[in-house]
């Protein structure tokens, strides 16, 4: 990945750089032939002194300096969003551990086959946004830092102050509508200036309801479009981020980037779970370490000349058995989970107790009628200090 970038970056600063000075008129061209649309005649106050730059809408300078603040500034962007990649992939990983969802949807029964996909394709899924958002990122900052030049070089830009003369009392005057609003509700429509969630003043409030309604549709307008254009600048900064969908809580699961993502996540759950490994690695332990005594005991035995079998003690058995008896009786949920219990379920009920993502009501109420019909299966001594209720909190 760093290896990439470091590819990427030089390539950008090596090759590009030569194509920069040609590019300029193009640019300029084009430049004027969009700002005539917004500024039909240019305004000249007699003042350019010869200069042919001070007729122009929005002069371009130098393209070199620019774009080399743009690629230094799309590092800076592109490592600190893997930085907090890396570390909100550690996050969701522990919370899938201990069973969170709260911000990786939970795994689904009907979406394993996602899941599989999404693992194979984050790879090349990663590098793919990876270069999608450096090209993106790189391109927004050559034109904020073309236009920062541009005031600098020039003094001023004709094409851009026209739009800031445009949008800046709308954007002053949407603030100053908020901070009115924020004032009025804390100071006088809730109670004890805000520290409680409790209306005072309805009648007030119900008035300046009914007139502010007017406004706010106005300014509602004005939101939607500032809410694009927040969404198209977030969507361009996160476009390597593939633990961010730009497309919402609820529309997230179609995000492709974001689907490989949490399959990623999801496998390495199933496959890395840590009490997983360490119960594994235990019955792994203890076979190595009975198979490592019965060699060496074998090996005494056939060194002194006669074999030994080892025999098996009748008690153990029986200590085993006893041993059973009372975890069953202080764990009496146990019960449902043996094979004497299992082996009386057809297929279709063995799908419901195992398939533990579909958690609706249905099928909750489903397992536990399963369990209450086959409570015969285990002995009166143990089932019948269990009930529905303790069934229901152990199990689920």
């Amino acid at each position: 990945m760093l290896l990439l970038l470091y590819y990427v970056i030089i390539q950008a600063c090596i090759q590009v750089l030569p194509y920069l000075q040609p590019l300029e008129d193009t640019i300029q061209t084009a430049v004027d032939a969009l700002s005539v649309v917004f500024i039909p005649d240019p305004e000249d106050d007699g003042q350019n002194n010869g200069d042919p730059t001070s007729s122009l809408n929005f002069p371009i300078p130098k393209l070199v300096r620019p774009y080399l603040f743009a690629v230094f500034i799309t590092l800076i962007v592109i490592v600190l969003q893997l930085l907090v990649l890396l570390a909100n992939m550690r996050r969701n990983l522990l919370q899938l551990f201990r069973g969170e969802d709260c911000e990786i949807p939970r795994r689904q029964r009907s979406r394993y086959v996602s899941y599989a996909s999404g693992n194979i394709h984050f790879a090349g899924y990663f590098i793919g946004y990876l270069i999608w958002g450096f090209i993106l990122i790189a391109a927004f900052s050559v034109v904020i830092c073309v236009s920062i030049d541009a005031f600098i070089t020039f003094g001023n830009v004709r094409f851009v102050e026209k739009i800031l003369l445009k949008v800046i009392p709308s954007v002053l005057f949407v603030l100053f509508k908020q901070y009115l609003n924020k004032i009025l509700a804390q100071y006088v429509f809730l109670q004890h200036r805000g520290e409680v969630l409790a209306l005072n003043n309805r009648r007030i409030l119900m008035i300046f309801i009914f007139f502010n309604f007017f406004l706010d549709a106005f300014l509602g307008f004005i939101s939607s479009i500032v809410r694009l254009i927040k969404s198209v600048i977030g969507g361009i900064i996160y476009m390597c981020r593939l633990d961010y969908s730009p497309l919402g809580r609820k529309l997230e699961t179609m995000d492709g980037g974001f689907s490989s993502y949490c399959g990623f996540l999801h496998t390495e759950c199933t496959h890395r779970h840590p009490v997983m490994l360490v119960f594994v690695s235990l019955l792994y332990t203890q076979t190595k370490i009975k198979e490592l005594a019965m060699y060496d005991r074998n090996y005494v035995d056939n060194f002194k000349g006669h074999v030994f079998e080892l025999k098996k003690q009748s008690s153990s058995r029986y200590v085993r058995k006893w041993k059973l008896a009372v975890f069953l009786i202080r764990n009496p949920t146990i019960v449902f989970f043996r094979k004497s219990f299992l082996s009386q379920l057809n297929i279709e009920d063995l799908h419901a107790l195992n398939d533990l993502d579909n958690d609706d009501k249905k099928n909750l109420q489903r397992r536990l009628s399963i369990y209450t019909r086959r409570m015969s299966a285990a002995r009166a001594s143990i089932s019948s200090e269990t009930n529905i209720n303790i069934i229901e909190k152990q199990r689920f």
